[in-house]
C-alpha cells in the first residue's frame, strides 16, 4: 500500500510539474509573439515613413527616374508586395507590384494582406502620395518557427524530467536538441537577411533626406532675394509717378540709384549662397548614386558633404574643424566617402551632444606610409561629446543598436563599418571613455583592390 501511494504521489508531481513548464512556455512564447509582432509593425511602419520622406522631393519635382529608382528599392522589401505613388493631382507616377499566391500557410495561418497609404509633403506642401501593399506573412512564418521551437523546447523538458524519473531516453533529448538547434539557426539566419534589406533601404532613403534637408536652407536667400525685389519695385514705382507727375528731383533719382544697387548686391550674393549650395547638392547627389572608383580632390568631398549638412548643424551649437590638405588626392569612390562622413556627422549630432549644449568635431584626412600596409588615407573623426562606455563601445557597430530610442535607428555605425570594410577594404578602430568623447580611425586603402 505504502508503494502504490509514493507511486501516485510520484505521478501526480510529474504532472503538475509537466503543467507548471507548460503554462511558463506558453506565456513566455505569448509574450514573445505580441513583442515580436508589435515590433515587426513598427519597423515596416518607419521602413514606409522613411520611404515617403525619400520621395518629397522626387514627387515635388516629378522626378520620375528617381522616383522609380526608390520604388524598386521599396518593393524589394520581402513585407511590401505593391506600391503605387501618386502626384498632388491623384495622377500616377510610379506603380510596382509582385505576385502573391494564396498558399496552405495563409489558409492555415490566417495570413493577413494589409494596406497603408501616406502624404508626401515638401516644405509643408501637399506634394502626392503613395500607397503600399504589404502582407505579414514573414512574420507569422517566423512565429510559427518560433513556436515550432518552443514546443520542441517543451517537449525536451518533458522529456529531461521523464529522463531524471525513468533514466532513459537520453538519445531522443539529444536528437531534440539537435533539431531545435537548427531551428534557430535558420530563424537567425532570415532575421540577419532583413537586417541587411532594411540597412540597403536607408542608404537610398539618405539622399532623399539630404534633399529636404538642404531645401529648407535654401528658402532664407530665396526670401531675402524675393523681399529684395520687391522694396526694388516699390522704390521704382516711386520714381515713375514722380517722373511722370514732373515732381522728380536729382536728389531722388540719386537716391533710388544708390537704394537699386544695394538692392541689387544684396540679391546678387544670396542667388550665389543658392547657387553654391545647389552645387554642393548636386555633387553629393551625383556621388552618392555613381558608386565608382575615381581619383578626387578630399578637401572638396568635405566641404560639399559640410554644405549639405548645413541644415542640421546649424541647428546645433557644434563647431566643426577641418584639417584637409587643399591638394589631398585620392584614389577612392568620392560617394562612399561622403556617405561616412554623412553619418558620422549625424551619429555626432543625435549621440554626443546633449541638446543645444556647444560641442566640437575635427575633420581629419591625411596620408600615410607604412611598410605593411602601404600607402593609404588615414581619416580621424573625433568629438568632445559625451563619450561610451565599455558596453555601448563593445555594440556601436551592431545593426539596430542605439542608446536613443527616440531619435537613431541604429544603423549609422552599422553603415560606416559596412562601408569602409566591405566596399572600400579598409579598417575602423573606436576609441572612446565616456565624458571624454569619441575617436573613430578609419585606414582607407588608396588602390583599388581585387574583388
Amino acid at each position: 500500500m505504502v508503494g502504490k501511494y509514493k507511486e501516485r504521489k510520484s505521478e501526480r508531481i510529474y504532472l503538475a510539474l509537466n503543467l507548471v513548464i507548460l503554462v511558463i512556455v506558453a506565456f513566455i512564447f505569448s509574450w514573445y509573439a505580441k513583442t515580436f509582432y508589435e515590433n515587426w509593425q513598427k519597423e515596416i511602419d518607419t521602413f514606409m515613413k522613411n520611404m515617403a520622406a525619400s520621395l518629397s522631393y522626387p514627387a515635388w519635382t516629378y522626378d520620375r527616374r528617381v522616383i522609380e529608382e526608390l520604388v524598386k528599392v521599396m518593393i524589394e522589401k520581402r513585407d511590401i508586395f505593391s506600391v503605387a505613388v501618386y502626384d498632388d493631382k491623384g495622377s500616377k507616377l510610379a506603380i510596382k507590384e509582385k505576385k502573391l499566391e494564396l498558399t496552405l500557410f495563409d489558409q492555415i495561418f490566417g495570413t493577413r494582406r494589409l494596406a497603408k497609404s501616406l502624404n508626401l509633403t515638401f516644405a509643408d506642401t501637399f506634394v502626392g502620395s503613395i500607397s503600399f501593399g504589404y502582407t505579414d506573412r514573414q512574420a507569422r512564418m517566423f512565429l510559427v518557427t518560433t513556436g515550432f521551437v518552443a514546443t520542441l523546447f517543451y517537449i525536451v523538458l518533458v522529456l529531461l524530467i521523464l529522463n531524471l524519473k525513468k533514466n532513459k531516453q537520453l538519445a531522443l533529448m539529444v536528437n531534440e536538441l539537435n533539431e531545435m538547434n537548427s531551428e534557430l539557426e535558420t530563424a537567425f539566419n532570415e532575421l540577419e537577411e532583413a537586417q541587411n534589406k532594411v540597412i540597403n533601404a536607408e542608404k537610398m532613403a539618405a539622399l532623399g533626406k539630404l534633399m529636404v534637408n538642404i531645401a529648407h536652407d535654401i528658402n532664407t536667400p530665396t526670401g531675402i532675394i524675393y523681399s529684395s525685389l520687391t522694396e526694388q519695385m516699390n522704390r521704382l514705382e516711386s520714381v515713375r509717378e514722380k517722373f511722370e507727375a514732373d515732381e522728380l528731383t536729382e536728389e531722388d533719382f540719386k537716391d533710388c540709384l544708390n537704394t537699386v544697387r544695394e538692392l541689387t548686391d544684396i540679391m546678387i550674393r544670396n542667388a550665389r549662397k543658392i547657387t553654391e549650395l545647389v552645387q554642393s547638392l548636386k555633387r553629393v547627389a551625383l556621388n552618392e548614386m555613381t558608386q565608382t572608383w575615381a581619383e578626387v580632390n578630399i578637401k572638396s568631398v568635405v566641404n560639399d558633404v559640410l554644405n549639405a549638412m548645413h541644415p542640421k548643424l546649424r541647428k546645433t551649437k557644434i563647431e566643426v574643424v577641418t584639417e584637409v590638405d587643399d591638394n589631398l588626392v585620392a584614389y577612392t569612390i568620392p560617394g562612399v566617402i561622403a556617405q561616412i562622413l554623412m553619418n558620422l556627422i549625424d551619429n555626432a549630432i543625435v549621440h554626443a551632444f546633449d541638446y543645444d549644449n556647444p560641442g566640437k568635431i575635427v575633420i581629419k584626412f591625411e596620408k600615410v606610409k607604412s611598410r605593411n600596409d602601404g600607402e593609404f588615407l588615414l581619416f580621424t573623426f573625433s568629438d568632445n561629446g559625451k563619450g561610451m562606455d565599455e558596453e555601448t563601445k563593445k555594440r556601436a557597430f551592431e545593426p539596430f543598436y542605439t542608446t536613443d530610442k527616440e531619435s537613431g535607428t541604429g544603423l549609422g555605425l552599422s553603415i560606416v563599418y559596412n562601408l569602409v570594410v566591405d566596399i572600400l577594404g579598409g579598417e575602423i578602430e573606436l576609441e572612446s571613455m565616456p565624458g571624454k568623447g569619441t575617436t573613430f580611425h578609419i585606414k582607407i586603402p588608396l588602390m583599388k583592390k581585387e574583388r
